[in-house]
């Protein structure tokens, strides 16, 4: 079976077509298409231009994949989408677009997953995976499993360059600017110093393009091995040097923006961590969230190209219902309603206290307040009759027609 999984990322759209047998996955097929979605920012919100963008990456690479034989379709997204405000709603337009969901990926599971897919170097005794992102920057250990090191920065060659860079590339002054913030973002995450790391290994397109202007700076043969020596002469050339734009363009033209802020990242961290030798690693975050995913341990919504439709795993279906609020039943459906709160108890008038608009709301009609005795009543007066007031003095003379039709006047007593 043919998987292929597809990565938003803060600098370009990447993927990788897998032949899976088992748990394990050869990987025959790697594309990839620049996109820098800082470009494409209003505020904290992707614009309608960068969406627009996003979905026709997605839907190439799509394409692609189909054409490769692909039959199941992962499409994650990285530090790119997660930090955005909008991010639902550039989700909703890749799947409407494209019928491809999208697994958003947090900082310390995209660590994770370029801890498993690098298990390869756990061979080497003491060494790092540092995953430099134009949105992020990841840093685990890999013999501690994640146990001990993991650590995600919410910030990356994207926002270093805007924070410190003037121009294009930084030069010596930046330079400083952004290893005295590095240090300072590494104490607070507590990331360990010199003598815990001897072997530092990169990840991501950034140590490719380091990798690459290292060997043409140094005239020699791809190995993606690097020394921390040589390292540091590249890294102040890429500060000060007079052809360091020529070198960048002769090996990585499409990372001429970051590759001198990436030199500064990675020589940072292997200061810090006083390691001897660099690796370059070529298998990243994609690579180790198909692992999981073939290993059982992630169960992520994908794009069955069989059926043409987009599949969501029942873990998710039952997470959002158990999730979801109970009703509260209602009283007209024969439902308990809730109880009242012990504060509205108190605020609840007494019934001796019912005043006119009291009585209103229960329906019956408002009656003024009496002062003193009630009137006495005779015994087969109805109950409900309104008593008249008391009259003082003598009572008004009747007329003979009027007998009947005037109302029985309370008998007097005798004192």
């Amino acid at each position: 079976m043919r998987y292929s999984v597809i990565d938003i990322s803060s600098t370009g759209v990447s993927m990788i077509v897998a032949e899976a047998r088992g748990k394990e996955a050869e990987v025959v097929f790697k594309d990839r298409a620049n996109l820098t979605l800082l470009h494409y920012l209003n505020g904290r919100d992707l614009s309608a231009r960068g969406i627009e963008k996003v979905v026709a990456a997605v839907a190439a690479m799509k394409e692609k994949c189909s054409r490769l034989g692909t039959d199941v379709l992962l499409l994650i997204s990285t530090a790119a989408l997660r930090a955005i405000g909008n991010f639902e709603e550039v989700g909703a337009a890749v799947l409407g677009g494209t019928g491809i969901p999208v697994n958003a990926v947090d900082g310390r599971k995209e660590a994770y997953c370029d801890l498993v897919a690098n298990r390869a170097y756990a061979a080497f005794d003491r060494a790092a995976i540092i995953d430099i992102g134009g949105a992020s920057i990841e840093v685990c250990d890999i013999n501690e499993k994640g146990g001990r090191i993991m650590v995600s920065l919410p910030f990356g060659l994207l926002n270093l360059h805007e924070k410190f860079v003037s121009r294009i590339q930084p030069d010596e002054e930046e330079g400083k600017n952004i290893r005295r913030y590095l240090s300072r973002k590494a104490d607070k995450a507590g990331m360990p110093g010199e003598g815990v790391f001897d072997t530092v290994i990169l990840v991501g397109a950034a140590g490719q393009a380091l990798c690459g202007v290292y060997g043409e700076y140094f005239d020699a043969a791809e190995n993606r091995a690097m020394t921390a020596k040589k390292f540091k002469k590249l890294a102040k050339h890429l500060l000060c040097g007079k052809d360091r734009s020529k070198v960048i363009l002769d090996a990585a033209p499409d990372k001429l923006y970051s590759v001198g802020v990436a030199s500064v990242v990675a020589r940072t961290f292997v200061k810090r961590f006083g390691a001897e030798r660099i690796l370059v690693s070529e298998r990243g975050v994609k690579e180790g969230y198909l692992q999981l995913v073939l290993e059982g341990k992630e169960r992520g919504a994908y794009y069955d190209n069989a059926s043409g439709k987009a599949v969501f795993p029942p873990r998710a279906a039952a997470q959002s219902s158990a999730e979801r609020p109970a009703a509260k039943p209602a009283a007209e459906k024969g439902g308990t309603p809730a109880p009242a709160k012990k504060t509205d108890a108190k605020r609840r008038a007494p019934a001796k206290k019912t005043d006119s608009a009291g009585a209103a709301k229960e329906g019956v009609p408002a009656q003024p307040k009496r002062r003193g005795r009630p009137p006495v009543r005779k015994a087969d007066e109805p109950e409900k009759a309104p008593s008249r007031p008391k009259r003082r003095g003598r009572p008004p003379k009747q007329k003979t027609g009027d007998a009947e039709k005037s109302p029985a006047q309370p008998e007097r007593t005798e004192k």
